[in-house]
């Protein structure tokens, strides 16, 4: 990755050229007559398009994300920003989902309250490409006290090279539960996804958010998602399944505020051929008496790569933090690769516990003669040892129904390779 960025500073290539630039602003503003934007939404359009002039892509000398991703190679004019998308939504009468084309009225003023509060336009250019360009949001709203019997769904399906913006909110009144499944699918054209998700638990709910990745092979996917956790006692569990997609790099924020808020990040990628999974995350303990738990693991074959890098942050008022963050990954090729950085940022003495790891290599050599010494062949055994690897994230989703359905979806990857 070096090399290429190397060769590209040996060509003088620019990251966006004068030409892409105005392209940017012109489209941005075509887009939202075309859908009528009311007066706040078009506000956020103009001031992200103005961003996406201003800002050059992530530098991966520069941006510790970004450390082994070059985003300077990509060029725009590859992707149209007109969008073929089709969305379907499942949903329990307990639950409002709306799938928002932005008209105005009273939902439309619930959203211009919350979209952009927890993903900024202002990250980074990828981001502000994602307002400049969006057309759609799914909201998911839940009200006080209510506890929905059957998963939202939402399906987005992709077809044609385009870039794409898909955005969801998800909002959650005092004492409810929801679990809320996205799942992306794409074609095999040339297409950028640029997902956000903004999560806003209310005081003592619960909200589990689970994002299944199949995107086709042609596909980089460009994610950002926060959940906001400012109401006291309020809990998140968030599970990334990687299944394919060229490239799939998320960068994943719980922001801890309200005493008593509770974060749990899974991530489970299996990757084969030359597919790249790249996830960056922030555990930020703000608020006292908050707890976070993080476990990424990446199972690799021929020349897949996983990429990780963690940042577990307690803050001086973060008195009580109790924090583990925990990156694994198995390599079942000579050629595999996985970078694993996890890191802590301690501020107060006063804390129950901060911990971290990771690890990188092949199975088990004695597990593996262990159990051919009890006449299983090698190559079923290899199998039985990286399920166990695999099935122990998935094993954190509560609801046995869906457990069962994310495995299936896993075994069918794995069987597949």
């Amino acid at each position: 990755m070096r090399a290429r960025h190397d060769a590209c500073r040996r060509r003088s290539c620019m990251t966006s050229t004068t030409e892409e630039r105005v392209r940017i602003t012109a489209a941005a503003r075509a887009l939202g007559e075309q859908l009528g934007d009311p007066a706040w939404l078009a506000r956020l359009r103009a001031e992200a398009a103005a961003l996406a002039d201003e800002l050059e892509w992530p530098d991966s000398y520069q941006s510790r994300p970004w450390k082994y991703y070059d985003a300077r190679s990509i060029d725009l004019a590859r992707y149209p920003v007109e969008q073929d998308e089709s969305i379907a939504v499942e949903a329990d009468d307990a639950v409002t989902v709306t799938t928002h084309g932005f008209a105005e009225g009273a939902t439309a003023e619930r959203l211009a309250q919350r979209l952009g509060s927890a993903v900024a336009a202002g990250t980074d250019r990828f981001t502000a490409l994602h307002y400049a360009f969006l057309r759609e949001a799914v909201i998911v709203d839940v009200p006080a006290n209510a506890e929905p019997a059957a998963p939202v769904r939402i399906r987005r399906s992709v077809s044609g090279a385009q870039l794409t913006t898909p955005h969801t909110v998800i909002v959650t009144g005092p004492n409810s539960r929801v679990t809320v499944v996205e799942e992306y699918t794409s074609d095999e054209a040339e297409i950028l996804a640029v997902p956000v998700a903004e999560i806003f638990p209310g005081p003592g709910s619960e909200v589990r958010y689970y994002v299944v990745h199949r995107w086709g092979p042609a596909t980089r996917s460009f994610g950002y998602q926060r959940m906001l956790g400012a109401e006291r006692d309020a809990a998140f569990q968030n599970l990334q399944l990687v299944l394919s997609g060229r490239v799939v790099k998320g960068q994943l924020e719980s922001s801890l505020i309200g005493r008593g808020t509770a974060s749990e990040l899974l991530g489970l990628a299996y990757g084969r051929g030359e597919e790249y999974v790249d996830f960056y995350t922030l555990q930020d303990h703000i608020g006292p008496d908050t707890r976070s738990d993080l476990l990424y693991k990446a199972a690799l074959r021929d020349s897949a790569r996983s990429v990780y890098y963690g940042l577990t942050r307690v803050g001086l008022e973060a008195k009580n933090a109790d924090a583990n963050q925990e990156n694994r990954n198995l390599l079942l090729s000579k050629t595999a690769r996985a970078d694993s950085d996890p890191v802590l940022e301690i501020l107060t003495s006063n804390v129950i516990r901060a911990s971290h790891g990771a690890t990188a290599g092949p199975v088990d050599e004695e597990q593996l003669f262990y159990l051919q010494t009890r006449g299983i062949p090698l190559p079923v055994a290899e199998g039985m040892l990286v399920w166990a690897f695999l099935e122990d994230v998935v094993a954190r989703v509560p609801d046995a129904g869906l457990r069962e359905e994310l495995l299936g979806l896993l075994e069918a990857k794995v069987r597949g390779s």
